[in-house]
């Protein structure tokens, strides 16, 4: 499943919950519906939730940049030792090339994505003076370095992901967002057994891969799927809100 689908149906899913079980709805609990919903795909380094920590197109820009100030070092230093002008530049144009293929901008991208996560982890210690506050950031600053949908889609996963986030709802009074990220992470993954790859649902105990469904991710069945999977979430939510403001639509 798309990252944007995932987002909106976890959001309208975790609506729907709020709902059945009497749960506030708050913009809290929204938002930590969206970011939990795709977290689990910070382990793919072309995912909506990589982007939005940080933007390719921004990534790219630093990768070039990298790329240029090594060529240029590299060649400094052969002339420094003495080495022909034409010889210099021919050995770097070498070497960047052998680099870049062994060092891509999803490379990169991983390690700058890492680095803004535990940075923030680190400014939430400073400001809150708090540990609990930086542990999900840490957690997830690790997952850029993962197998994609194997500890991540985990259902031990899910379990951290509550426990991460009930000391921060007790602190902050945050009413029920342990429940509402568990749940919104939780829907995730059920979301991606459905598709052909399926996900490690057991990792660590086992690395097999459950799919109940042959769904090909980005193919033009799956984004129907999603898109009729979304309306209903929106239908439903659509509906079960409608009844508590005492309108019966059904």
């Amino acid at each position: 499943m798309r990252g944007k689908t995932h987002c909106a149906a976890g959001i309208l899913a975790g609506i729907q919950l709020s709902i059945i079980f009497s749960m506030p709805v708050s913009i809290i609990n929204i938002i930590a519906s969206a970011a939990f919903s795709i977290l689990p795909d910070l382990d793919k380094s072309n995912s909506i939730i990589s982007g939005f920590i940080f933007r390719k197109k921004t990534s790219e820009h630093i990768y070039k940049l990298l790329i240029y100030t090594l060529n240029a070092a590299i060649f400094f230093m052969l002339i420094k030792m003495n080495a022909d002008f034409l010889v210099s530049g021919i050995i770097s144009f070498f070497i960047i090339i052998i680099v870049e293929k062994k060092v891509s901008h999803y490379h990169v991208r991983k390690y700058l994505v890492s680095f803004s996560l535990l940075l923030i982890a680190l400014l939430l210690i400073i400001i809150t003076n708090n540990i609990f506050f930086m542990f999900p950031f840490v957690v997830f600053a690790v997952f850029p370095w993962l197998k994609h949908r194997n500890f991540s889609h985990s259902i031990i996963m899910i379990f951290l992901v509550y426990i991460m986030m009930k000391p921060i709802e007790m602190i902050s009074s945050l009413d029920k967002i342990s429940v509402i990220s568990a749940f919104s992470y939780g829907f995730h993954i059920l979301c991606d057994m459905f598709t052909r790859q399926g996900v490690a649902l057991f990792y660590p105990f086992s690395s097999k891969k459950i799919s109940l469904g042959y769904i090909k991710v980005g193919g033009k069945f799956s984004n129907i799927i999603e898109k009729i999977l979304v309306l209903l979430l929106f239908i439903w939510t659509f509906i079960s809100v409608a009844e508590i403001l005492g309108i019966h639509i059904i």
